[in-house]
């Protein structure tokens, strides 16, 4: 058995066998179900941070996860992520080492949603790739600082925002009112990560105060911290899949392309929060809330590409060894980029509401938030050198891409004899074998770029309800919500080759026209940390140099702002949502409630966006007018309005025991990134030539020199040429409707004074549920939105032009998700009294949770035949904690694990298999294309140490595994097993901090 399995064993083993250790616990005391109960017990320390929790669980209406402050102030853990991770069904997605966005019960993050307060948030940080943004929340952007409670919602009732199919995470802020008392923290701690070596500080002050008889309230928070990352990356490329090729009869799947990274990373993070709360008196409570959060990136990123660029029937392709996934041929590009950016998001969020309590049993409450956040890149900008036309070997598996440069003989001793015996000779001006430093690549590419993405939510809440002291109904609530959202996203990049472009661009300045026609050997390299990098690379000192000396050509290349990537993810998003709901809650026993209702949610969503095609070969290689298409698509959307009833059943079995069962519904919205509007051919156009008089009619190319024009021929080519269907494209779809789910949630929790014990089954029943769909074929006249072909006069787009490498978004037909969650723990008091050694067990805790579940969806047979997991969910996620605690320290080992996730898939209809089957091999039917996250175990260790009275020191090791984050493509026998998508590694971190309390 592997490790990662026995401690899945024993946290399904602790779950299980809990209810012996129950039968020894004794009677919890009883807390009220109020929504103070989170305030009610204030000590100190792991255990009675978590007793709070669990008071406050008990009391909700529905079923939920919940995380508190003890007595100080403090929190187990030092940030949200690390809070969330450890609750059960809760997974993580990193970025840079840290946790950012948080999968629930398996669903991705996109189907969770993330509330301050029960608020709305604008979140321009949002999404882990920019072309993909999607309606995750950036918890990196949260410091636990500004927070008092997380309550994680599992199931649902009528008065919450119902678009979470996952479920919904609420941060409460701190309160002065709420805490009751005076209060004053400072907080100074260092982070330092293995691989960066340097020191990442950070100080924080919170506190607390009442005025004029405790009617006035006053709560703030100030946190800074300066953070540094070194990372390490290995990636195939985004957008373009592993090709099938075919040498000597024998096909085999080979990567396209791969990049090693370095990224260096300075974040400064600030956050405030000022919270003013009025109480004049029982009745009433009113509040202003004003939060702000920032964090500005230093990136610096070194990348390494080795470009292979083969498909079927490639003439450079000459060798291939499928049993040991090694390839090799000519006509290969080795590139080395520089990038530098500069980046800050900033986000405030304004609250203003009350609550009055009138008349006999009535209760109101309303609010209104403004929240905005802002993502600036002013100022990105990137070297590349780059050789062209070498001989290389690749390799590959499911935890590597590697590739090696050879020269032209060692290549045709390889093809002849299947081993290299001899040594390579090096060229006067090409590439230098065995060394390092190769100062003869050329300064290939400059890139500028300026980015701004804005997001604006503005939200007005209302709700009314009465209450009855006797009856069958114990009150009535109703209310309404109105949300207005829009979202923007400018970016504009020049991508030029300067020595093409410097004669013009430069404009007499000879300094630049000199840099223009650089190599790397001009100027002062070094070797990366990243073993992975063959190469040496430019300074920062010299990459800053060149670019501003280059700069001019950039600035004055494209006037029009057509580049494609000056376009292609350019759009604005209107997002208008409005809800209406009515609920009751009656007692149908004495220890019973079942809450009825239902919501009503109407959604109208509008996108514009743009046409975006690369079309550079027939530039001027003197001129500064790019040919790129850029063509803006007319506004475009959908409307729906969405039904949702509900039904929550609350029983209090015993005075430990207690059962709930709920049957509700609920929806997610698509992705901004998969919803908006937009039309993209990845690459450089493809051409085909349709002129019969021509001896290459029917041929297709890039290059129009290879299919009977010259270059510049406009003319011939309006006339003659028409866009292949064989391009790569990318298409948006405004036409998405949202996902819908019915949902069961069933659950038994066990409330002991020493142990908790809770099992709960879940199913959801999905439809319309969202795929990425890879490789598709898809008819031009089908696209979800009208282009605007008409307007090109480059060449021609036929109107039923069958595209046969799409990738898009689609509606699946049908998805369900079943599982159970289990979790467990235990504070092990009074147990061995009779024992020398008691009074050391005596404070030996066990926390564990385990969530199982299963998924099965239907996409759709135009997509893909037969049944797929859901995308985005784990089958298996569980966390293991084992903890010693006294009044003066604290230390706990942490597990967490999570097994594969489905992230995106190839197409592959009925169709696709009838060809293959003739063909022989799987060049239409893409199942090996689906790409996974590969399963992930970490260990992690806490400690705490009461130094003095109000005095508390804190260590935490995180990541002592060194867990990678790695995605593969599936593959299949001709790829000799997975293919490595991307692996991306931090290392172990550590934290070691102080906190006092006043």
């Amino acid at each position: 058995m592997t490790y990662k399995k026995q401690i899945l064993a024993m946290a399904i083993a602790m779950a299980t066998s809990a209810s012996l250790v129950a039968q020894e616990a004794e009677q919890e005391q009883q807390e009220e179900s109020s929504s103070a109960a989170v305030e009610e017990v204030y000590v100190e320390g792991v255990r009675n941070a978590d007793l709070n929790a669990r008071a406050a669980e008990r009391g909700k209406d529905n079923f939920s996860s919940i995380v508190t402050q003890d007595d100080a102030g403090n929190f187990s853990d030092q940030n949200v992520a690390e809070l969330l991770q450890r609750m059960p069904g809760i997974t993580l997605q990193k970025s840079e080492g840290e946790g950012k966005f948080v999968n629930l019960r398996g669903l991705g993050a996109g189907m969770v949603s993330v509330r301050m307060d029960g608020g709305a948030m604008a979140n321009a940080g949002g999404g882990t790739d920019e072309a993909l943004e999607d309606r995750a929340f950036s918890l990196d952007s949260l410091p636990s600082d500004v927070l008092q409670s997380i309550e994680v919602n599992k199931s649902l009732t009528p008065d919450m925002e119902l678009d979470a199919i996952g479920g919904s995470i609420n941060v409460k802020t701190l309160s002065a009112l709420d805490r009751g008392k005076t209060s004053l923290k400072f907080r100074a701690q260092n982070y330092y990560q293995d691989q960066v070596e340097a020191d990442s500080p950070k100080v924080t002050l919170q506190g607390t105060n009442l005025f004029l008889n405790d009617t006035i309230g006053i709560a703030y928070t100030g946190s800074w911290e300066k953070r540094k990352t070194r990372g390490f990356q290995t990636r195939h490329h985004s957008s373009t899949l592993p090709q099938y090729v075919e040498l000597g009869g024998e096909q085999m799947i080979i990567p396209w392309e791969f990049t090693t990274y370095e990224e260096n990373a300075e974040r400064e993070r600030m956050a405030g929060l000022l919270n003013v709360e009025y109480q004049p008196n029982d009745d009433s409570r009113y509040h202003l809330k004003l939060n702000h959060t920032s964090y500005s990136d230093n990136d610096i990123a070194m990348r390494e590409y080795y470009r292979f660029n083969w498909d079927n029937g490639d003439e450079d392709l000459a060798f291939i060894d499928k049993d040991n996934q090694v390839f090799g041929g000519s006509s290969v590009d080795l590139q080395q980029q520089f990038f530098i950016q500069e980046s800050e998001v900033t986000t405030d969020t304004v609250a203003l509401g009350g609550e009055n309590r009138f008349g006999d049993g009535w209760e109101m409450d309303y609010e209104v938030v403004s929240s905005r956040s802002e993502n600036a890149k002013p100022d990105g900008r990137r070297v590349q050198f780059r050789l062209r036309e070498l001989n290389a070997l690749g390799s590959y598996g499911d935890e590597f891409l590697n590739g090696q440069l050879i020269s032209g003989p060692q290549l045709d001793e390889l093809v002849e004899n299947g081993t290299i015996a001899s040594g390579a000779v090096s060229g006067p001006n090409g590439y230098q074998y065995g060394k390092v430093k190769q100062p003869n690549l050329n300064y290939d590419n400059l890139f500028l770029e300026d980015s701004l993405r804005k997001d604006a939510v503005d939200q007005f809440s209302f709700n009314l309800r009465h209450d009855w002291d006797a009856g069958l109904v114990n009150y009535v609530k109703t209310g309404v919500k109105v949300n207005q959202r829009t979202r923007s996203n400018d970016k504009n990049r020049a991508s030029i080759v300067p020595f093409d472009r410097a004669v013009a661009g430069c404009a007499g300045d000879l300094d630049c026209i000199t840099l223009a026609g650089a190599r790397l050997g001009d100027f002062t390299t070094y070797v990366p940390v990243n073993d992975n990098f063959d190469h040496a690379v430019i300074t920062r000192e010299d990459a800053e140099r060149l670019i501003n000396g280059t700069r001019a050509i950039g600035d004055n290349y494209d006037p029009e702002q057509k580049e494609l990537d000056s376009t292609r993810l350019d759009y604005e998003l209107t997002e208008d949502t409005a809800a209406a709901y009515l609920m009751a809650e009656m007692q149908v026993l004495p220890e019973a409630t079942l809450i009825a209702g239902a919501r009503y949610a109407y959604t109208d969503f509008t996108s514009t966006g743009y046409m975006a095609l690369r079309n550079d070969r027939n530039e001027d290689s003197q001129g500064l007018t790019s040919l790129d298409i850029a063509l803006p698509l007319e506004q475009t959307g959908n409307d729906y309005g969405i039904f949702l009833p509900a039904l929550h059943y609350r029983h209090e079995l015993s005075d430990n025991l207690l059962g709930r069962a709920s049957i509700w519904t609920s929806f997610s919205r698509p992705d901004f990134g998969k919803s908006r509007a937009f039309f993209e051919v990845t690459d450089r156009v493809v051409f085909c030539n349709t002129d019969p008089d021509s001896e290459f009619v029917g041929q297709c190319n890039e290059d129009p020199n290879d299919i009977g024009s010259a270059r510049g021929d406009l003319d011939y080519q309006r006339d003659n040429f028409a866009m292949s269907g064989d391009n790569t494209v990318r298409i948006g779809n405004p036409s998405l409707d949202p996902m819908r789910a019915t949902n069961l949630d069933l659950s038994l929790s066990y409330y002991g004074e020493s142990t908790f014990l809770e099992g709960a089954l879940f199913y959801k029943d999905i439809k319309d549920f969202i795929v990425d769909a890879n490789g598709i074929r898809m008819n031009i006249a089908d696209t979800p939105f009208a282009l605007p072909i008409d307007q090109i006069d480059l060449f021609q787009i036929p109107a039923d032009l069958q595209l046969t490498n799409v990738n898009t978004y689609l509606n699946g037909e049908s998805a369900k998700v079943y599982g159970m969650e289990l979790s467990f723990s235990h504070y092990f008091d009074g147990q061995w009294e009779d024992h020398n050694i008691g009074r050391y067990l005596d404070n030996i805790f066990v926390q564990s949770n385990l969530t199982l579940q299963n998924s099965d969806g239907n996409v759709g047979d135009s997509v893909r035949a037969g049944s797929i997991q859901l995308p985005e969910t784990a089958d298996t996620a569980a966390n293991l904690t084992l903890g010693w605690e006294n009044d003066d320290f604290s230390v706990r080992f942490i597990a967490n694990y999570t097994s594969e996730i489905l992230k995106r898939i190839g197409g592959c209809t009925a169709a696709d298999i009838s060809a293959d089957a003739e063909l022989g091999y799987a060049a239409n039917c893409r199942v090996w294309a689906d790409m996974y996250q590969d399963e992930s175990l970490t260990f992690d260790i806490k400690a705490t140490y009461r130094v003095a009275d109000g005095v508390r020191a804190y260590f935490d090791a995180v990541n002592l595994s060194d867990n990678v984050d790695q995605q593969y493509f599936s593959g299949n026998a001709d790829s000799g097993g997975r293919i490595l998508y991307n692996v991306e590694a931090y290392g172990p971190a550590y934290q070691l901090g102080l906190t006092v309390d006043f």
